[in-house]
């Protein structure tokens, strides 16, 4: 079954590592994805998988001092200025 995540990193010091998240979103997703919002600290991307979220490979591009949570995105959600997310969700979720 598909399901549609929310993956939010904490990157405290910028590692090369880091460019390839986007990769392993990209493959877990099969292209099915958007950036949802960065800042110097690190950023968040929504996307779609089939996988669960402890089977996606992140291991490789987070380093000690990264974090990562991955929740599952449900049918109610609300957003401010992030109008590249809010259509990917309303696309996703039905609204």
């Amino acid at each position: 079954m598909r399901r549609n995540y929310l993956a939010v990193f904490v990157l405290p010091v910028p590692q090369r590592e880091h460019a390839k998240i986007v990769d392993v979103i990209r493959d877990a997703s099969g292209g099915d994805f958007k950036a949802a919002f960065f800042g110097t600290w690190g950023g968040g991307y929504l996307f779609s998988s089939e996988l669960k979220p402890w089977e996606i490979g992140f291991g490789k591009v987070i380093m000690n001092d990264d974090s990562v949570l991955i929740v599952e995105l449900g049918e109610l959600f609300a957003q401010d200025n992030l109008r590249v997310s809010e259509n990917w969700l309303k696309s996703h979720l039905g609204k």
